[in-house]
């Protein structure tokens, strides 16, 4: 039976900070820290008077704000946005973006994926990248009503006008806010034929505590704590105290989830209603 000894759990607060031009980076996974193949995770802090320059190359790149007491900027495809919490882009192969630190620093969780395979993408023309921030994403509750989640990376969402959120199957990232006592239930992700080895997963904590089940073991967490998930290892995670917010992302998008728990909700997931009192709709996950 699987345990918590077979997942990889880092805590940023005690991770090495490397000083950088911009400030402050800590690698918080990697295929060295976590036996990840596709997916690397920076823990990011932009100084105050700084900037993060990130050009993309070859890879897809996920740069999202966790924290900014004062707003900073993102300068964009010739646009400037602002830093704020929850905001970021999502850069495609060739692509680039600065986030300037004005007034105060900024937290970023910076990931980074290679460009997949063409079995991968199912048609999906994976250009161009593109800014985001709270407003502009649409949010999903789950059916038990425990649970919202605002992809900022995702082949199958629709916006309001239809069009994909993401035209590409890279990566499937998102915030997270499990409410008290919301828990998902306990599931495994396991690979496809296009991708047998299964997704590099992770959850990575920001506010408010959790704990994380594996087996008949269980982990508390804390803000600031990535926990990767090798593929096949069943975990379920539950809000301990109070709200939890974390940021949930695979890399490769193409894995299957198998609910290993009773719950008659399973994995139901709808678009929160447009207007007051109009039907929900489910989404869509095929």
């Amino acid at each position: 039976m699987a345990t918590i000894s077979d997942v990889s759990i880092i805590n940023w607060n005690t991770a090495e900070a490397k000083p950088v031009a911009s400030g402050l980076e800590r690698t918080i996974c990697s295929q060295g820290l976590c036996g990840s193949k596709t997916l690397t995770v920076h823990q990011r802090t932009v100084l105050e008077g700084r900037q993060f320059d990130v050009q993309a190359g070859a890879d897809y790149h996920l740069v999202y704000v966790i924290e900014a007491p004062k707003e900073g900027l993102i300068n964009f495809k010739g646009k400037s946005q602002a830093a704020e919490e929850g905001a970021g882009v999502l850069l495609a192969p060739g692509e680039s973006a600065r986030f300037g630190a004005s007034g105060s620093k900024l937290e970023l969780l910076h990931m980074v994926t290679p460009k997949p395979p063409a079995a991968f993408e199912e048609g999906l023309p994976g250009r161009p990248g593109y800014f985001f921030n709270r407003k502009t994403l649409r949010p999903l509750s789950d059916a038990s009503g425990g649970r919202v989640r605002r992809f900022c990376a995702e082949s199958t969402v629709r916006l309001l006008d239809g069009t994909r959120l993401t035209p590409t199957n890279a990566i499937q990232a998102g915030e997270m806010r499990y409410h008290e006592g919301g828990s998902s239930p306990y599931h495994r992700h396991v690979g496809t034929s296009a991708n047998p080895d299964g997704a590099s997963h992770c959850y990575i904590t920001f506010k408010g505590r959790g704990v994380v089940q594996v087996g008949d073991t269980t982990q508390e967490l804390q803000p600031g704590t990535l926990v990767y998930f090798p593929p096949g290892v069943p975990h379920r995670l539950r809000a301990h105290g109070g709200p939890l917010d974390y940021f949930e992302i695979q890399a490769w998008r193409s894995f299957k989830t198998d609910v290993l728990s009773e719950e008659p909700l399973g994995l139901k997931w709808y678009y929160d209603p447009v207007t007051p009192g109009a039907a929900r709709v489910e989404w869509d996950q095929s």
